[in-house]
């Protein structure tokens, strides 16, 4: 009889309960991130790979949306109790959709409004709500009315 033997983790993906990000991955993070930034500023803190405690767990979506927050050089924080507005989640080569789809319930069941599922081999992003309703954009603008922000998907999947 074959005994299965997990993986080992590396501390990044123990740590963050994510497995390691790709080149594709690192691409699209930082676009979304960037165009967000540059375009809402003003209206959203935009902060990437923060680690969020939901019911006593750690969970460190790849982007968080949150309502401004002022920056403090003296208060630092290495974990957010406050949850962010949007939550998004880019699905690297080894995860499968359902793992961040059940994320995005622990995020939705805590309070997180909206959820990006990003997935970049596809160049679509789904955008999750926790009334269930799913809609599917690729190629065009994707506008989230939970937050009313507006991404053009050809310039993230450029």
């Amino acid at each position: 009889m074959e005994t299965l033997v997990a993986p080992l983790l590396s501390d990044y993906e123990a740590d963050r309960r994510k497995p390691m990000p790709s080149k594709n991955h690192a691409f699209i993070q930082m676009r979304i991130s960037g165009t967000l930034f540059s375009c809402y500023a003003s209206q959203f803190t935009i902060l990437p790979e923060i680690r969020i405690e939901i019911t006593g767990s750690d969970y460190t979506p790849d982007i968080c949306i949150y309502p401004l927050i002022p920056f403090d050089s003296r208060h630092d924080e290495i974990r957010m109790t406050e949850l962010p507005l949007t939550a998004i989640e880019i699905l690297s080569p080894t995860q499968s959709v359902e793992e961040l789809v059940a994320k995005f319930e622990v995020y939705f069941g805590a309070g997180v409004r909206s959820g990006w599922l990003v997935q970049p081999a596809l160049q679509t992003i789904f955008l999750l709500t926790p009334d269930q309703k799913i809609s599917v954009f690729h190629d065009e603008l994707l506008v989230d009315p939970t937050t009313g922000i507006e991404l053009n998907l050809s310039e993230v999947f450029q």
